[in-house]
């Protein structure tokens, strides 16, 4: 047994290349993500999975039926002609599997998690890390404003050749950023990814201030696709002054908000809310009665939203030093959402991500490497660092602190209290449509 070294790009190219066939170890999420970023559907063979309870079942995948079977069923493949594909966060121990149950085939072990944050160049570090990321938010946007397919690909490609420049200038253009204009909220959640419940004395950020990072930050680049206000937002005394300026900002391309759903917006936020570039995510909690209210305000007011339901977050952990070493931290920022898309600026400041911003708000570690400060550079050196932090940077200390980019991840309940203060209600909202085919459903199984 060999593992393979390399990006998912040189994968690609041997399997092709060689005409082999992936037996891939693992029937999870990471699986659906390889074959969304490989487009290898067709060439994989079989699927293998060490949970019993999914051994013999059949699963469909696009329009491909397959088996999951056990390890054993490697016996019956020849390594010449097949590679082994694991597709799970727990794969150290499965290679283990594999060496000791058959160290006398000579199978190629390629392990996704890995060769996904694997790049051979500046330029796939690029594409991967910023060209993709922004096309990603910017079909978001094109299919929340109701596009059809043809407009929305004619937009993207557009898009990208924009992103991608030419020899001669490459624009800046970031696919998101995370705005914190408060640490308050009135939830106490189980395992925050803002920290929010260990604030003892939550503040707002100085709407000035605010304004004038703004400012900065917009004369550095060149656009950014979507920035997402963090946060409970609905909180924040001065939301309006901030809606009004990204309104009127054509360097950013959509507004992204997430609350709670027990906070219901002053009348002239709601006003703002109207705008074609805000789109609000609704998470349910359970707390019905006051999400109703909400959900039928933005109705009435034909104010774009979804409302998210069951959902669960990953377990970023406590804030305490994990003593990780390089290798281990450089493997957490590339493999971690918030290392590509909840980079932001948060009172003077620009961090690598929002919970570094929140660890040094709190006095847990000095950011020093994963920041920097506004005030201390001219515009064109705000561009670099910015560029740099995006285009370059693959190592966080901050990761040190955070558990989200390691594997296997831990999974929890979103939304959980420390202090149950809110009547929380066992249902749930289900939009109008969706339940009418959930009643068709039923009576199909009848």
């Amino acid at each position: 047994m060999s593992l393979f070294q390399g990006s998912i790009n040189k994968f690609i190219e041997l399997v092709k290349n060689d005409n082999k066939k992936i037996i891939c170890y693992g029937v999870g999420k990471m699986l659906d993500n390889f074959i969304y970023k490989s487009s290898l559907l067709e060439s994989i063979e079989c699927l293998i999975d060490s949970d019993i309870n999914k051994i013999g079942k059949k699963i469909k995948i696009l329009d491909k039926e397959f088996c999951i079977n056990d390890i054993n069923i490697l016996e019956n493949y020849d390594s010449k002609n097949f590679l082994i594909l694991i597709t799970s966060g727990y794969y150290n121990e499965i290679i283990e599997k594999i060496y000791k149950s058959f160290s006398d085939k000579s199978f190629i072990v390629a392990v996704y998690p890995i060769i996904n944050i694997t790049y051979d160049n500046s330029e796939e570090f690029f594409k991967n890390r910023v060209l993709d990321e922004c096309i990603n938010e910017y079909r978001s946007l094109l299919k929340i404003n109701g596009l059809d397919f043809i407009e929305i690909e004619k937009k993207i490609d557009e898009k990208s050749k924009y992103i991608i420049g030419d020899s001669d200038y490459r624009p800046l253009v970031i696919p998101r950023i995370m705005i914190m204009p408060t640490t308050k909220c009135n939830f106490t959640c189980i395992g925050c990814s803002s920290l929010l419940p260990l604030f003892d004395n939550p503040q707002d950020v100085d709407i000035n201030q605010i304004i004038k990072d703004f400012d900065i930050f917009f004369s550095a680049i060149d656009e950014c696709i979507r920035i997402t206000i963090g946060g409970e937002p609905f909180l924040y005394k001065d939301l309006d002054k901030i809606l009004e300026y990204l309104i009127s900002q054509d360097k950013v391309l959509g507004i992204l908000m997430i609350t709670n759903s027990t906070i219901v917006p002053k009348n002239n936020v709601i006003e703002l809310l109207k705008y074609n570039k805000i789109y609000i995510e609704i998470s349910d909690y359970g707390h019905l009665e006051k999400m109703s209210k909400l959900v039928s305000l933005f109705e009435k007011e034909n104010i774009k939203f979804e409302v998210l339901t069951q959902q669960y977050w990953t377990d970023m952990g406590n804030t305490q030093k994990r003593n990780r070493s390089l290798e281990e931290l450089r493997f957490s920022y590339l493999n971690c959402e918030q290392s590509r898309l909840i980079k932001g600026f948060h009172d003077g400041y620009f961090y690598t991500c929002a919970r570094s911003a929140r660890l040094k708000s709190l006095g847990i570690y000095d950011a020093k490497e994963d920041s920097f400060k506004f005030s201390d550079y001219s515009v064109s050196e705000i561009r670099k660092k910015i560029q740099e932090m995006y285009y370059e940077k693959d190592i966080a200390i901050s990761c040190d602190y955070c558990d989200l980019g390691t594997l296997p991840n831990k999974i929890i309940d979103a939304g959980i209290q420390k202090k149950e203060n809110m009547k929380k209600s066992e249902y749930t909202i289900v939009k109008r449509s969706e339940y009418e085919k959930l009643k068709i459903n039923s009576k199909l199984k009848e």
